[in-house]
């Protein structure tokens, strides 16, 4: 990541990543077929390890809303923890061009995110917050494809991500609650 940190992921060449890493060819390429791969390693390790803590401490505070819930969820996928925000941003760009790829890094659901919003959902529906003939899953696609797409636009433009996901999550929300 520091290589790619300082020279760009398109600029770094798989023989610099091995003599920095201290491995062979066929150690690098066994858990990572395409130099892309490790962005996805680090969107994993971060859904992983940060954006479902956010998501379960969020719930466990009963007196947050769901859609609090959510939006603390989302911002914690936007915002940068262990990597640059280029290489995070890089990152999420690399997760949309192989949801299959980090579906498998992340183990679980098919569509981590997604699967994610729908349990929220779901848990909205239980407290009341969430319309009752709401379909959670579908219901999450099209939160997750809405607040995600606004702001992957806007970290590829160099604008905050957060924010475009907050405003596209104010538009959606209201055909849920």
């Amino acid at each position: 990541m520091t290589r790619y940190h300082e020279a760009g992921v398109a600029d770094t060449r798989v023989e610099d990543v091995i003599a920095d890493a201290g491995v062979s060819w066929a150690t690098f390429f066994r858990y990572f077929p395409r130099k892309e791969d490790v962005l996805l390693e680090g969107a994993a390790r971060h859904f992983r390890d940060r954006v479902r803590a956010v998501a379960e401490q969020s719930l466990q505070d009963r007196r947050l809303k769901i859609r609090t819930v959510i939006e603390r969820t989302f911002a914690a996928l936007l915002e940068p923890a262990d990597l640059s925000p280029a290489l995070h941003n890089a990152a999420l760009l690399e997760v949309f061009a192989s949801p299959t790829r980090f579906a498998a890094l992340v183990g679980g659901h098919p569509q981590p995110v997604i699967g994610l919003m729908a349990e929220l959902l779901a848990e909205g529906q239980r407290r009341g917050e969430v319309r009752p003939e709401v379909d959670p899953g579908a219901a999450a696609m099209a939160l997750s494809a809405g607040c995600m797409f606004l702001a992957v636009q806007a970290a590829a433009a160099g604008a905050d991500p957060v924010e475009s996901a907050r405003r596209a999550l104010d538009i959606l929300w209201g055909g849920l609650a």
